[in-house]
């Protein structure tokens, strides 16, 4: 697989997230649990636990993409409607926003775990 979504491995909203994420967009990528990662392309314990990370290219020249983009990237794999709405967390304001609304959820996982 050449793009992976890498996920807080000690988080079960993030993994129940990424099971989600999965049913919306089935192929094309795949999640990988930080605490399964046999190579951290470059990232800090500290990153990995902050933010989502996306890595294309995973096997040579690896391009990362963090947060809402880094989601955002995954929906553009689907295409159609969802792959529109990936495309806004690229486009400013729209992008601005989906980095705010990524940065509450992820500052507030526990509270946002009942509704996932």
């Amino acid at each position: 697989m050449n793009t992976i979504l890498i996920t807080d491995g000690e988080c079960e909203f993030c993994q129940r997230t990424a099971a989600k994420l999965a049913r919306i967009v089935p192929n094309g990528w795949i999640n990988v649990p930080s605490t399964e990662l046999n190579n951290n392309y470059g990232l800090t314990q500290q990153q990995l636990a902050h933010s989502v990370w996306l890595i294309e290219n995973s096997d040579s020249d690896p391009v990362r993409y963090s947060g809402a983009k880094a989601v955002g990237k995954v929906l553009r794999i689907r295409g159609g409607l969802w792959g529109a709405l990936g495309w806004l967390t690229f486009i400013p304001p729209a992008s601005w926003v989906a980095a705010g609304m990524y940065r509450l959820v992820a500052n507030n996982r526990k509270f946002f775990s009942r509704f996932v």
